[in-house]
């Protein structure tokens, strides 16, 4: 998006996915544990990695779940979040540069139910990083690697969540003419 419409509507695009994170981190929240909650945010950050440049996608996902942080009573959480959002949503949009790049070039993409297997990838390394993130987190912010064990799970099962719901979302998203302010262009 080169020119002065493109770049307000990448603006607009990265307000609106910012803000979107946060409200369905904050709102769209359970409760799990002392300091675990299961949320929508993430589905929201991989839909953002999709429609964003990458440094855009960043931007909005570690500010928008950053301040669900700091609005919702855990600051202290705040800065490692910034952090696991950031370095997920970097995994996940090299993974979409990766497959730009590859139809560009002409190559073949290998896709199941519609979707090209490194989304599918990009998708499991994002939430590798983010309950690997989380737990090394909590080890540090308390000290004891136990009490990080006990939200693990919970992690796993909404980092797990939100990638399916960010890939039934994005197949009707990419369906609409959304699609066309899209970065990302998923390949026919």
């Amino acid at each position: 998006m080169t020119n002065r419409n493109g770049n307000t509507t990448t603006l607009v695009m990265t307000a609106l996915i910012t803000a979107l994170v946060l409200i369905c981190t904050l709102i769209l929240r359970i409760p799990c544990g002392p300091d675990c909650y299961i949320h929508l945010g993430d589905a929201v950050i991989f839909l953002g990695a999709m429609m964003l440049p990458r440094r855009n996608a960043c931007f909005a996902a570690a500010v928008g779940a950053s301040l669900a942080d700091l609005i919702g009573g855990f600051a202290f959480w705040a800065p490692w979040t910034f952090f696991v959002k950031l370095i997920m949503t970097l995994a996940f949009g090299a993974f979409i540069d990766h497959i730009i790049k590859s139809d560009r070039n002409g190559k073949e993409i290998k896709k199941t139910g519609g979707i090209p297997n490194a989304e599918y990838y990009g998708l499991i390394v994002s939430c590798i990083i983010a309950v690997f993130g989380y737990f090394i987190s909590e080890v540090i912010l308390f000290g004891q690697w136990i009490g990080a064990l006990a939200c693990v799970g919970f992690n796993t099962i909404q980092v797990v969540v939100c990638a399916i719901v960010a890939i039934l979302v994005s197949r009707s998203l990419y369906r609409s003419s959304l699609c066309e302010t899209a970065y990302y262009h998923r390949p026919r």
